[in-house]
C-alpha cells in the first residue's frame, strides 16, 4: 500500500471542478468526486500500472469525466501534482 499525497493545487482544481459540475446539475459534482476517490484508491494500491508519460510522471485517466490525475511515485509515496482537464494544452500539465 502506498501513501497518497495530494498537492494543494491538485486539491484546489478538484474543488473547482466539483463546484462547476454541481452548478451544471446537482449531484454531478458528487459523481465527479466519487470517481476521483476511486482513482485515488487505485493509485494507493497499484500506481505502477500506469506508464510514465514524461520523466517520472504518470497519469491516470478518469473514465466518465475529462480529467487526468498526474502523479509521481517516490519510494512509498504517490504524489498527486495536478488534476488536469483534458481540453487544456497538454504541456501545461508540467508547468506549476
Amino acid at each position: 500500500m502506498y501513501n497518497l499525497v495530494i498537492r494543494p493545487i491538485a486539491a484546489q482544481t478538484a474543488r473547482k471542478a466539483y463546484e462547476w459540475y454541481e452548478e451544471q446539475q446537482p449531484g454531478l459534482g458528487n459523481l465527479f468526486l466519487k470517481e476521483l476517490e476511486s482513482s485515488f484508491s487505485i493509485l494507493e494500491d497499484k500506481p505502477g500500472i500506469y506508464a510514465k508519460i514524461k520523466k517520472n510522471f504518470r497519469q491516470k485517466v478518469l473514465k466518465k469525466f475529462p480529467y487526468v490525475v498526474v502523479f509521481e511515485i517516490i519510494n512509498k509515496d504517490v504524489i498527486v501534482y495536478c488534476i488536469f482537464h483534458t481540453s487544456q494544452n497538454p504541456r501545461k500539465k508540467f508547468i506549476r
